[in-house]
């Protein structure tokens, strides 16, 4: 049995494509203006319905998909059609010793285990967190005080009690030591008045202007950032495709094509289902590719040479 027929009557691998005869479709770049104009793109996740993208399908690079920035690639989104074009993996030899071929390659959602999208999660950030020294005169909760209750007692001239740094004079009422603080009169017996609310207030002692060249030149100095959390991919999706824009005047060979037959001079376009190329519909889409030559692909395979030319 030749390795053409193992793969294509015992193989799980079936291109969706209808002008390949095994294995998954495949491309070869003769002349692609991305490989020049770094219009290459492989930040978006696949979207979670689609399980196959082969070499030469096309998508919608739909950025404004999900609405949170990440976006996806699919086959509904607005834009132009982008060109599935996936660097080959390929690890494993056969039992003869070659090496496999091209069209056994494919990007599967199973062979693909993606679970972080970015290591940094911008829609939930870590929380600030601050170590009690109120160095910018207020806390975390933004008060610039501190109010505590304090025993406070009779000073040896018997004459005044200090609070908070302030000395206050003492005096007697109808036969009562009292003293006054913060407009409160307070009994001092056996010369202690108990649990009188003291209130602090904080030292701003750090710069109010960010000076990159100071050490600590925050307002909080002893401020830090929480444990930060990564940005998971969106759930049901776990592969990340290379795409390339094509422009008008690019050439390539490619047997991924939804036709069984083809003529020098046919249009085609990527078919809205899938985004590999077919007849249907090209007279009047935005994107036409004209096969220019019958071909093959180094296997062996049919193919055809094609060139955008809308």
């Amino acid at each position: 049995m030749m390795f053409k027929d193992f793969l294509k009557d015992r193989m799980p691998i079936k291109s969706q494509a209808k002008y390949v005869e095994f294995g998954f479709g495949q491309v070869e770049p003769n002349h692609l203006s991305a490989q020049r104009t770094g219009q290459i793109y492989a930040q978006l996740p696949a979207a979670p319905a689609i399980n196959v993208l082969e070499q030469g399908q096309f998508v919608k690079y739909d950025y404004a998909a999900n609405g949170n920035g990440i976006g996806e690639v699919n086959f509904t989104g607005k834009g132009e059609w982008m060109m599935v074009y996936n660097e080959i993996k390929l690890y494993r030899n056969h039992p003869d010793g070659s090496k496999q071929w091209d069209c056994e390659f494919a990007m599967v959602k199973d062979d693909y285990q993606a679970r972080i999208y970015s290591p940094y999660d911008y829609e939930a950030p870590e929380l600030e967190y601050h170590n009690g020294l109120y160095l910018n005169g207020k806390d975390e909760k933004g008060n610039t005080s501190i109010t505590v209750n304090r025993a406070v007692t009779l000073n040896a001239d018997g004459k005044t009690v200090d609070v908070a740094g302030t000395r206050i004079n003492v005096e007697e009422k109808e036969g009562k030591v009292v003293f006054t603080y913060n407009g409160e009169e307070y009994e001092l017996v056996n010369g202690t008045a108990e649990n009188v609310p003291v209130t602090y207030a904080y030292d701003d002692v750090t710069k109010d202007v960010e000076d990159i060249y100071e050490w600590g030149f925050t307002n909080d100095p002893w401020k830090k950032l929480g444990i930060a959390r990564e940005k998971k991919m969106p759930a049901g999706t776990s592969m990340v495709p290379r795409v390339f824009k094509t422009n008008v005047g690019d050439i390539m060979t490619t047997n991924t094509i939804n036709e069984t037959t083809l003529a020098i001079g046919d249009l085609l376009t990527p078919g809205a289902a899938n985004g590999i190329l077919a007849k249907a519909g090209a007279d009047a889409a935005d994107m036409q590719w004209q096969v220019v030559k019958l071909y093959d692909m180094p296997d062996g395979q049919k193919a055809a040479k094609v060139m955008r030319i809308k």
